[in-house]
């Protein structure tokens, strides 16, 4: 198996070559986000969620980014420091926080440039029409068979997958739930 992972000429090894490529171009272009308007792309994501979807309780908007709560919450509070969020308890329950666009946040994503979705977007409609639901869907399975949980634990970086040896408690004391 190690030796097929070095190989560039089996499928597993182009495809994961390819994957790579993909992540790379991703991230130099957030990078480029983050120069030009002092955003990263999960909190321009954050943003456009918000934008789209209205409203969220932060469990959920961290579970619609496949992010840990911990993890959405810091972009929040840098979100929110800038007067692009706000946070607000429910009326009917005290204990809820809504996170909302700002009116500020909402002008910064119609000013921003292309995004790194975008970007995306545009590389997949050069697929063909055929291409396009095909591609999604090994990609959905793939990402399946990779993280069977959907990202849905406590602790996002942690993925339960059966030859891995993960401590079963964190560092802080707090379990991992591993299933």
């Amino acid at each position: 198996m190690q030796q097929q992972m070095c190989s560039d000429r089996d499928s597993a090894g182009r495809s994961y070559q390819a994957l790579r490529r993909i992540a790379r171009a991703l991230d130099v272009h957030s990078r480029k986000l983050y120069r030009e308007c002092s955003l990263t792309s999960p909190q321009m994501l954050c943003l456009r969620t918000l934008k789209c979807e209205g409203r969220q309780i932060l469990s959920a908007l961290a579970a619609r980014l496949h992010l840990g709560v911990s993890t959405t919450n810091g972009i929040i509070d840098r979100l929110e420091a800038k007067g692009l969020v706000q946070r607000s308890r429910s009326q009917q329950d005290q204990r809820k926080v809504f996170i909302t666009i700002t009116p500020d946040g909402e002008e910064l994503l119609d000013k921003v440039p292309e995004r790194t979705g975008d970007i995306y977007a545009q590389a997949f409609a050069q697929l063909s029409p055929e291409e396009q639901p095909a591609f999604a869907s090994m990609l959905e399975r793939l990402a399946g068979l990779l993280d069977p949980s959907g990202n849905i634990q406590p602790y996002h970086d942690l993925i339960p997958y059966p030859e891995t040896s993960y401590q079963q408690d964190r560092p802080e004391g707090d379990p991992v739930a591993l299933e």
